[in-house]
């Protein structure tokens, strides 16, 4: 007979049985174990940048008209864009990089997020002579877009 019938004919209280096994109590808790680093990680490798298919996105957008229309028709068969990383006050951006060729003029036009979908576009630098008279430091600038002739971008 088992326990929780003898309980009821005593008049005793009824009670949930616990299980017998520490193996249950154990598989639990490696289960949450588990839950907590795949979390972890994923916050770690979250990126504080946005990717560079949305700073296209962005750079294409109506609100951008005046600097494709800057570029329109221009010669810059290398173009970067990147997404970037919060500034002092905490808010990512993107950069358009175009350049005539690896060592030739140049154009960095960046942008500061407002919100999730607004930047706000202006003229950060230019130059003639690529490398020389350019910005430096750990920035990947290998071309990852296509300066089309309407001067939009589109990532290869």
């Amino acid at each position: 007979m088992s326990n929780i019938r003898l309980l009821r004919r005593q008049g005793g209280a009824t009670s949930v049985p616990q299980p017998t096994s520490p193996v249950l109590g154990l598989g639990a808790f490696g289960l949450l174990v588990g839950v907590v680093l795949l979390i972890v990680v994923l916050v770690a490798v979250r990126h504080d940048r946005p990717a560079d298919g949305h700073c296209a996105e962005l750079w294409n957008a109506p609100a951008n008209q005046a600097n494709r229309s800057m570029v329109r028709g221009r010669a810059f068969p290398l173009a970067t864009v990147r997404g970037v990383g919060p500034n002092k006050a905490g808010q990512p951006g993107c950069s358009v990089l175009l350049r005539e060729r690896e060592d030739g003029p140049w154009m960095l036009i960046g942008a500061e997020f407002v919100t999730e979908t607004t930047v706000v576009w202006g003229i950060s630098e230019s130059g003639v002579r690529y490398g020389t008279d350019s910005p430096t430091g750990d920035v990947d600038d290998t071309p990852n877009a296509i300066l089309q002739s309407d001067g939009s971008l589109a990532l290869r």
